[in-house]
């Protein structure tokens, strides 16, 4: 009995197929490739830890700069002790 893959289009190449189907032989290293190839660029979307965040209530900040409300929250606490 030879079992067989189903094979969905949408899914041919779904990171969790990829070595299986190329190992049954449904798709050629060459087929994945090419898949890969024509995918669009996402690199800009990709998280740069080195990057300031940007704060979306109140814009960009720089860092080692704090906010308001922290600068208050930190002048509370250094009166509590005094």
């Amino acid at each position: 009995m030879e079992l067989s893959m189903h094979t969905d289009e949408q899914k041919k190449f779904d990171i969790r197929n990829i070595d299986r189907g190329i190992k049954s032989g449904i798709i050629t290293q060459k087929d994945y490739e090419s898949y890969l190839s024509k995918l669009p660029d996402a690199s800009d979307k990709v998280f740069n830890p080195e990057e300031p965040l940007e704060d979306s209530r109140s814009g960009a900040r720089k860092e080692g700069e704090s906010s308001p409300k922290k600068k208050e929250i930190k002048r509370k606490i250094k009166g509590k002790g005094k």
